[in-house]
């Protein structure tokens, strides 16, 4: 049967995209399939020399992973669905295209950081090669005005 494929980090957008998954997967009564993605960080290099990284940093990022894709699936068995989940580690567009066609997704759920151009520009966007890559349709949720992020990636809703 054709899966609804969540990719998910943990951010705000990709909260709302949870719930959106969610809602889908209960709606068309297609199984859902949960993808976090992690990355080995990069060395920070200065001149000629690279200033090697704590072997823990790849670890805690494993972790990070590891909860975002629990928490996603403790979410859906919240709302009486059961979800399945799978931790990648490689570029996060890549993997998640990879899992969209392994798992024959239907469609791919994720969230969108609402960067404006310049982050875009510096950092990429994930959604945006989702889109053009993946073997699928996707769907890209964009949190709204009154979420936002801090840098200790806590939320705060916005008082009406």
């Amino acid at each position: 049967m054709k899966t609804i494929l969540l990719a998910t980090d943990g951010s705000p957008s990709a909260e709302l995209a949870t719930h959106q998954a969610i809602e889908l997967a209960g709606a068309t009564g297609r199984p859902l399939r949960v993808v976090t993605v992690w990355n080995t960080p990069i060395p920070l290099g200065y001149g000629y020399a690279a200033v090697p990284l704590p072997v823990e940093l790849a670890k805690l990022e494993r972790e990070h992973a590891t909860e975002v894709a629990a928490r996603a699936v403790a979410t859906a068995a919240a709302s009486g669905l059961k979800a399945t989940s799978e931790v990648r580690e490689g570029v996060a567009a890549e993997e998640i295209c990879a899992a969209a066609t392994e798992c024959a997704a239907t469609i791919v759920v994720l969230g969108a950081h609402g960067w404006g151009a310049v982050k875009r520009f510096l950092f990429g966007s994930v959604s945006t090669r989702v889109m053009h890559e993946a073997p699928c349709p996707v769907l890209v949720v964009r949190a709204d005005d009154s979420v936002v992020e801090t840098r200790d990636h806590e939320l705060l809703r916005a008082a009406p």
